[in-house]
């Protein structure tokens, strides 16, 4: 059995926290103040009562508390998911900008090689199509005039041919101009560091 003196420091310490209205700190004296006007089992209910209605209160504060950190939690949750997202539609928009700038790049190449060529059309109805071809040094263009009369020299060997067996032409005339033209070809070639055309054939 709970003696009245524990009884009553537990309702003092009790009411104390609960109520503003201070009892005293002597659990005797407030037992010989109180003790006479409620029995013993009164006054474990009044304790029971109080130490339950404590305990309540304590739990809605447990409970609201609970429940405002779930709510943080799911703000939290929903603002990471946003965060998330607007991430994802930054990376999104970077791709577009970036898909964007070559587009544009590419157009603008299209429209400078369409002006070329536009431009190159009004030259080619004024001009002669052999002074598009001029090469970038005497030597070179030398190499092309050697290069364009071996391959008509070429393509006229076999009537050539037929000229020497008709003994319409010289052989040496015709064997002198052929060689002639391939030393010259292949001695302006090594002059400009070009491979040997006739090694390679």
């Amino acid at each position: 059995m709970i003696t009245s003196a524990v009884l009553t420091h537990l309702v003092v310490r009790i009411c104390h926290k609960k109520f503003p209205v201070p009892f005293p700190a002597s659990c005797e004296h407030c037992w010989s103040q109180w003790g006479w006007l409620i029995s013993e089992d009164t006054f474990q209910a009044f304790l029971i009562s109080m130490v339950s209605e404590k305990l309540r209160w304590q739990k809605e504060e447990m409970d609201s508390a609970q429940a405002e950190l779930n709510a943080l939690k799911r703000t939290e949750e929903d603002l990471k998911q946003r965060h998330q997202k607007l991430e994802e539609m930054v990376i999104c928009l970077d791709q577009e900008a970036a898909e964007d700038d070559k587009n544009i790049e590419l157009l603008r190449k299209k429209d400078e090689l369409s002006s070329a060529l536009e431009k190159m059309d009004n030259q080619s109805e004024s001009n002669d199509i052999d002074e598009v071809i001029i090469p970038t040094a005497p030597l070179y263009k030398q190499i092309l005039n050697l290069y364009i009369e071996e391959n008509a020299t070429e393509d006229s060997t076999f009537y050539l041919g037929g000229a020497l067996r008709q003994r319409v032409i010289d052989l040496d005339v015709f064997l002198k101009h052929v060689f002639c033209l391939r030393a010259l070809m292949q001695k302006a070639r090594k002059n400009v560091g070009l491979s040997d055309l006739y090694c390679l054939l």
